[in-house]
């Protein structure tokens, strides 16, 4: 189990660690804010939601088969506006651990094992929960939303293919318009300030 030394003297931020103290830094993640994500122990105390949109932001769904450029951000909007009444929030953050870990395309969960990723990303999707207030495990209304959402991008952003989709349920009646990384994230920023607890 790796352990913190005292913070450094070094060090602006009380919930930043300098790298060069910690024993193993191959355990943490630098976020583009400066911050860094203990992956064993996250604690997400002191992040804005600015650590959450921007990686996402800039991230592209399908890992980048798509298109146009369409970004895990763009992809949380859209499943929030999906949702049913009172699960918009929850489904605006469902994939907010991506911010740290990327997104994982279906095919390599399954490959790799849908168990074993969800162990390692547990730590950080409960403390994500904790600072930002949705609901997790995530509920059913959420992941049909997500489901939703993947069944319009497969009709709008990718190119034809065969791939057997038919238990997805139908996609949204009105096309995505993709936006660039920017603008998905000013999207993603705008939504959570509409649908945020209190």
């Amino acid at each position: 189990m790796t352990r913190r030394r005292a913070a450094s003297k070094r060090i602006a931020h009380p919930d930043q660690f300098d790298l060069l103290d910690y024993p193993e830094a191959t355990a943490v993640l630098l976020t583009y804010s400066g911050r860094t994500v203990d992956l064993e122990s996250p604690d997400f105390t002191h992040f804005d939601i600015d650590d959450i949109a921007r990686p996402l932001a800039y991230q592209c769904r399908f890992v980048g088969n798509t298109q146009a450029y369409y970004s895990v951000a763009q992809h949380c909007v859209l499943a929030s506006r999906l949702a049913p009444e009172g699960y918009e929030y929850d489904a605006l953050m469902h994939d907010s651990e991506e911010a740290f870990t990327g997104d994982w395309p279906t095919p390599w969960k399954v490959r790799i094992g849908r168990d074993a990723i969800r162990q390692a990303i547990e730590p950080l999707k409960s403390a994500l929960a904790k600072r930002f207030g949705f609901r997790h495990p995530e509920p059913k209304a959420v992941k049909l939303s997500d489901q939703r959402a993947l069944a319009t991008e497969l009709r709008d952003l990718c190119a034809p293919h065969r791939v057997n989709w038919r238990d997805l349920p139908a996609p949204a009646t009105e096309p995505i318009v993709p936006l660039g990384p920017e603008e998905a994230m000013t999207a993603f920023l705008r939504r959570y300030r509409e649908l945020k607890p209190g």
